[in-house]
């Protein structure tokens, strides 16, 4: 072997094991989400406010860069998003995603 390349065992582990369960991760997000006051009229409440903050806050750090990209993310990762979030009606419209956040006030989060 050429000099400087010598086998040597790796400092850092081999495999990474999370602190936190994601399912904790994504409770707490909800829980401090549920005092965000849902600025819609009852009868137009289809999807749950605090499925819609969480699907976005996944979505963009999964890189999504719009409305779209929030509802593609949802679409995709459906059956995972089902296992921790209500979805009674499927996932929102990126319609639906951009209503909500233009109606919040960011001052009372």
């Amino acid at each position: 072997m050429s000099t400087g390349f010598e086998n040597k065992k790796s400092k850092t582990k081999a495999s990474f094991a999370p602190s936190v369960d994601s399912f904790d991760i994504t409770s707490k997000v909800q829980e401090y989400f549920t005092q965000v006051k849902d600025p819609r009229t009852e009868r137009t409440r289809w999807h749950l406010l605090t499925d819609i903050i969480t699907i976005s806050i996944l979505a963009v750090i999964a890189g999504a860069q719009g409305w779209e990209d929030i509802e593609e993310y949802g679409l995709n990762k459906k059956e995972w998003l089902q296992t921790f979030l209500e979805l009674p009606f499927g996932i929102p419209s990126p319609d639906t995603f951009r209503r909500v956040f233009e109606r919040i006030n960011p001052c009372i989060i």
